[in-house]
């Protein structure tokens, strides 16, 4: 036996949620994602560059939504943490694709067959 949901269930629980609450934040999650972002603009310029107000909204959006998902209408520091997690994924996979090139934006070869069987 499965414990997964169907697809058109789990599309009505995102509907409800979406609909029903609306998380505010505590002071916990607050501090969270207050102190990670300060940390942030602080740790030099690289990363100050990629911190802005806008990633701030986004880390509290992204909190927001988890609290949803988990069918709350506070978000706690757990939810303020895999924020800011999601945005650190975020961050190391595209400065993996940066380091490596990006291949939408790579030059291909007329005939890729033939390029591949040499």
């Amino acid at each position: 036996m499965t414990d997964s949901w169907p697809l058109s269930m789990l599309r009505r629980y995102i509907q409800f949620v979406k609909g029903y609450f609306k998380p505010v934040l505590t002071k916990e999650a607050e501090q969270v994602i207050s102190s990670y972002y300060q940390l942030q603009r602080r740790s030099g310029t690289q990363n100050a560059a990629r911190i802005t107000v806008r990633m701030l909204e986004s880390l509290i959006r992204l909190a927001q939504a988890h609290a949803r998902l988990m069918f709350r209408s506070e978000v706690t520091q757990l939810d303020a943490i895999t924020a800011i997690l999601c945005i650190e994924s975020s961050m190391t996979t595209s400065a993996i694709v940066d380091s490596v090139g990006n291949a939408l934006h790579s030059n291909f070869t007329e005939n890729p067959d033939i390029e591949y069987a040499k």
